[in-house]
């Protein structure tokens, strides 16, 4: 039996493994890429072809991608300098005949190599994951009774990665319906924290609040954490961009492609309320 010709990378992530088990379910054969096929198929409840691909080990990129027409480009996330880490997978994707490139578009760079390469593509624009704060603030969350991001009083339309994957999945099945096109993927209204902190104090039964730390405050806590200088950079860059209003727009193209309404921050709360408690 031939490998299946669509990849997904980060294939156990936290748009990876709903895609996948989206596919899965939809019957659609994939090749699922990761560094650890068996806690992947514990992951999926399934087992699926794989492919051994790790973001650092481009020696391996071409046997990742022999054979596949389809890829699902999802970058390393939280990783300093992941933008540079992805220039060589894309190189070897044009070479290896790829076609078609689904790309969570973070870094413009990238776009503009798979816009270059005459390939397809669809790009897929999420702004601020309702994962993230399962990313960055469940110890705040849990045992701070806090919200704790340099964002002020900016907004962001926090969207569900379960939603994006969904919409992935569509992109997948109907590639030439969304050829070439940018997709913004957004949740269904935009907020700051303290009304974050207002829905996860309502779910999780407790009070959960906001202060509004600058970049300094975040920097030294971090600092006191543990984490890197290139690390905390790295994160007072993205999160000052809800600060700075740049991600407060929301769209609809969640509810036009899978004709439902997004999943709301309260929806995502609920379903993963053992996580903050």
């Amino acid at each position: 039996m031939s490998k299946p010709k669509i990849l997904v990378t980060a294939s156990t992530g936290n748009i990876g493994l709903p895609l996948s088990k989206t596919l899965h379910k939809k019957g659609i054969p994939f090749t699922a890429a990761t560094r650890d096929a068996k806690k992947a198929f514990e992951q999926f409840g399934f087992e699926t072809e794989t492919v051994h691909l790790d973001f650092k080990e481009p020696n391996g990129f071409a046997e990742a991608l022999k054979g596949i027409e389809t890829l699902f480009l999802c970058g390393p996330s939280a990783t300093p300098g992941a933008e540079k880490l992805l220039v060589p997978l894309v190189e070897q994707a044009i070479d290896s005949g790829v076609q078609k490139f689904i790309f969570i578009s973070s870094y413009p760079s990238i776009m503009s190599m798979i816009e270059n390469s005459g390939k397809d593509y669809t790009f897929l624009r999420g702004n601020f994951f309702m994962q993230n704060f399962e990313l960055y603030q469940t110890t705040d969350i849990r045992d701070r009774h806090q919200l704790f991001l340099p964002t002020g009083k900016g907004k962001a339309p926090f969207v569900d990665t379960h939603d994006i994957g969904a919409v992935a999945a569509e992109v997948i099945e109907n590639p030439s319906k969304f050829s070439k096109e940018t997709i913004y993927l957004t949740g269904p209204e935009a907020m700051d924290l303290h009304q974050a902190a207002g829905i996860f104090s309502e779910v999780l039964n407790k009070n959960i609040t906001y202060k509004e730390p600058d970049d300094d405050a975040y920097r030294k806590e971090m600092e006191q954490r543990g984490f890197s200088k290139a690390y905390i950079d790295a994160m007072i860059a993205v999160f000052g961009k809800i600060k700075s209003g740049q991600v407060a727009q929301t769209s609809d193209s969640i509810e036009k492609i899978l004709d439902r309404k997004p999943n709301t921050l309260k929806d995502y709360i609920e379903r993963n309320k053992s996580v903050f408690v």
